[in-house]
């Protein structure tokens, strides 16, 4: 059994050039054997910087909170801890961005598409490991009645699937709890961010990459584009070189080379020869 925690995030105005608004969501999946595990590991980590019980971590801490006042190489050093006390439990990783920019659907309508990649993420990360699953979200913003029709489109997932993927393994309806009562959902939320300000390029994301790589998942091939982080639309594709150093990416089951040392560029592509960043 495995036991899998989604948050969503994103970035209204991304520094790297071309990008728009990116929205996302992503999934932490733990064995179940190291759910308290991670706990232990948490609060040990709560003590050591002094943090008070009842306030949780969060990518965007709230003004007069312990980690606002703690100063920037705190947070820094805890985000990089709490990552690596993940990646000692054996989590694996999915995340999924959508750039608004070029596809400007409604943030309703991004917020179910992205969902249902990720759901694909989650059926086929328990597949290859022949488990179950059950998927806890953190409770989405915006009151009763927004939480109600949230419920109703994940339960859609739940018993039909989606065109690729038929509910096989997640075993029950995606149930929703409060974040700051769960430090795995805490850490979902710090990946989702954390992946999402990278692909950005902000710097707060870009020095936790060499962290985020251990635990996304990866393909058959052993790439993170498309399994361990899927972005959307696929002009977006060569950002998996430029963030997470990858060259080639896999779809549809064929091969193709990124980046600028290719010397190939798919049409359409927008990072082909340049990161979108200051040099």
């Amino acid at each position: 059994m495995q036991l899998i925690f989604i948050d969503d995030s994103g970035q209204q105005s991304p520094p790297r050039e071309r990008l728009g608004e990116l929205a996302s969501v992503g999934a932490v999946m733990f064995p179940e054997d190291q759910v308290a595990a991670y706990s232990r590991a948490i609060d040990e980590l709560r003590t050591e910087i002094g943090m008070p019980a009842g306030e949780e971590f969060k990518w965007n801490s709230s003004k007069g909170s312990f980690m606002r006042q703690a100063g920037g190489e705190v947070v820094k050093s805890t985000r990089r801890r709490m990552l690596e006390i993940a990646a000692d439990c054996g989590v694996r990783t999915a995340v999924v961005i959508w750039d608004r920019g070029q596809i400007g659907w409604e943030k309703e309508k991004v917020a179910r598409e992205i969902l249902s990649y990720l759901y694909e993420r989650i059926e086929m990360h328990l597949e290859s490991r022949e488990e179950r699953g059950v998927v806890i979200a953190d409770i989405p913003g915006g009151g009763g009645k927004d939480h109600t029709k949230w419920l109703s489109e994940a339960l859609d997932l739940t018993t039909v699937g989606t065109a690729y993927v038929k509910p096989n393994r997640v075993v029950m309806p995606i149930v929703t709890a409060p974040s700051d009562h769960l430090p795995h959902l805490q850490l979902a939320d710090l990946v989702t961010a954390a992946t999402t300000a990278a692909v950005a390029g902000r710097e707060n994301g870009l020095e936790l990459v060499e962290l985020l790589k251990p635990l996304a998942r990866r393909n058959s091939r052993d790439y993170i584009g498309g399994a361990g982080l899927v972005l959307w639309p696929p002009s977006l594709a060569d950002l998996f070189y430029w963030v997470f150093g990858e060259t080639h990416y896999v779809r549809n089951g064929a091969v193709y080379p990124i980046g600028p040392q290719s010397g190939f560029s798919q049409p359409g592509s927008l990072f082909s020869t340049s990161s979108g960043l200051p040099a």
